[in-house]
């Protein structure tokens, strides 16, 4: 049995699909108008783990993960500049559709290169908001069929007074919500938040439609690729706790008003990561790509590790030294699987010993994803000296299944670079080896300098250590 935190209930449910052995997900991509930052991408890690558990659990997944590559404006108000015009005057572009599209392919394929770099498995479905136009102004002229929506000079909006169970999602109050409270006062809207389902172009850039040439609101997007791909309703939509308050609430507002059935039925959210100035975002010196990290030494796949050490939906600090405490925990982990195959002498020792073992960790991925007590399970196993060499494999092996750390393939890359380690470099981590263990520590910095001089990079475990080339 899976049980998941469903914020549109408030608590953690038992997960129950639309049709047996099957799961349809929808996940809130990103808006490619720049790279994705580190504190995006641990939503992306986290819908990953789900979809892993579903699999797991024997499920058949269809995953589909939206590009907003049009409409986005660059914040919840139904003013200011659209995220991708904000991207053509960044990088000198003309205001054309054909340079936005530019834009967009240039970093959804960055997008799509950091999801490989984290091992995150790849969605069945990424579709682009501006090949979707035609759902979205079906969806609209639905809604103005129904008198749900109304127009003004600007565009299109969603009368949130004919909806009456707006702001369901997360028990969002608007009783006393006043006009610019949310949203900038615009005078021709009914209610302080309705909101836009069709944006009138003010620079000649944009789609036609029956309102005029311009572009759908960054919600409707969502509302109409995800019903092209999945039907409604659907069984799991995820996105950053920061979607919940207006952009899935507007999702779920149009969707339903619609077409009178749910969206879907299990809403998910991830914490933010948090840096000591707040909030990661993707202006000032918090602004982090995982470009960054890997220019500074930062395996991306450490980086996984170290987001998997907190539940999804705990908010995460950040800081350099946590981060790279996580890439040294990870590396003895891999060397330590490493170290424990090399052991296997015989295939006679039982797998049936792990059996218990993985029963009690796939309780815990079951239950809400409790991803920091399968990583805290990996040192016990480890440590566990009633397992055989064979059982600990295997039990770390079925852990990687879970969480897609990749720790098998890892290891036989070590094991090569180990191989290819010049004798000169195994000479001197043997001598230092033998001066930890008689405890003199001034020779042992001083031969683990020597080994940094020739270009390699010596990590200390409980038993020995382990040295690869740098990065």
């Amino acid at each position: 049995m899976i049980t998941l935190f469903n914020t549109l209930s408030g608590k953690k449910e038992e997960f129950k699909p639309l049709k047996k052995s099957e799961v349809t997900m929808y996940n809130c991509g990103p808006t490619v108008y720049n790279y994705a930052h580190i504190g995006n991408l641990r939503a992306y890690v986290f819908v990953d783990i789900l979809r892993r558990t579903f699999e797991y659990n024997g499920y058949t997944v269809k995953q589909v993960m939206n590009l907003t590559d049009v409409g986005h404006l660059t914040g919840d108000s139904d003013d200011g500049d659209d995220k991708m015009v904000r991207a053509l005057k960044r990088e000198g572009k003309p205001f054309t559709l054909a340079a936005m599209r530019e834009v967009a392919d240039f970093y959804s394929e960055a997008f799509k290169k950091d999801l490989l770099a984290l091992n995150c498995e790849m969605p069945h479905e990424m579709p682009r908001a501006s090949d979707h136009i035609a759902e979205d102004i079906e969806i609209v002229e639905k809604l103005l069929e129904k008198g749900v929506a109304y127009p003004t000079s600007d565009g299109i909006y969603f009368d949130t007074s004919k909806f009456p169970a707006y702001g369901k999602l997360g028990n969002i109050n608007l009783s006393g919500q006043l006009a610019g409270a949310r949203v900038a006062v615009n005078s021709e809207k009914k209610n302080p938040a309705d909101f836009t389902l069709w944006k009138k172009s003010a620079n000649d850039i944009g789609w036609e439609s029956p309102w005029g040439k311009g572009f759908p609101g960054w919600h409707i997007e969502c509302s109409g690729m995800s019903r092209r791909y999945l039907g409604q309703p659907f069984d799991v939509h995820t996105g950053g706790i920061d979607h919940i308050p207006v952009h899935h609430n507007n999702e779920i507002a149009q969707s339903e008003a619609a077409y009178d059935v749910p969206l879907a039925n299990y809403w998910l959210h991830n914490e933010h990561l948090i840096v000591a100035s707040g909030k990661m975002a993707k202006s000032g010196d918090n602004f982090i790509t995982l470009q960054t990290l890997t220019e500074k030494g930062i395996d991306p796949l450490a980086y996984r590790y170290f987001l998997l050490q907190t539940h999804y939906h705990s908010p995460l600090n950040f800081s350099w030294e946590a981060l790279e405490a996580a890439q040294t925990a990870y590396r003895r982990l891999v060397a330590q699987f490493l170290k424990i195959k090399k052991e296997i002498t015989s295939s006679k020792e039982s797998e049936s010993e792990a059996k218990p073992q993985i029963a009690l960790l796939t309780k815990n991925l079951n239950n809400d994803l409790d991803t920091s007590s399968i990583i805290a399970s990996i040192w016990s196993t480890f440590e566990n000296t009633d397992f055989s060499s064979v059982a600990k494999i295997q039990i770390v092996k079925e852990i990687d299944q879970m969480l897609g750390l990749n720790i098998e393939n890892q290891a036989k890359k070590l094991w090569q670079e180990i191989k290819n380690i010049p004798e000169e470099v195994k000479k001197i981590q043997s001598l230092r080896d033998e001066a930890r263990t008689a405890k003199d520590w001034k020779k042992s910095d001083e031969l683990r300098r020597e080994i940094d001089a020739l270009g390699f990079v010596v990590e200390d475990m409980e038993t020995g250590s382990s040295i690869r080339p740098k990065m």
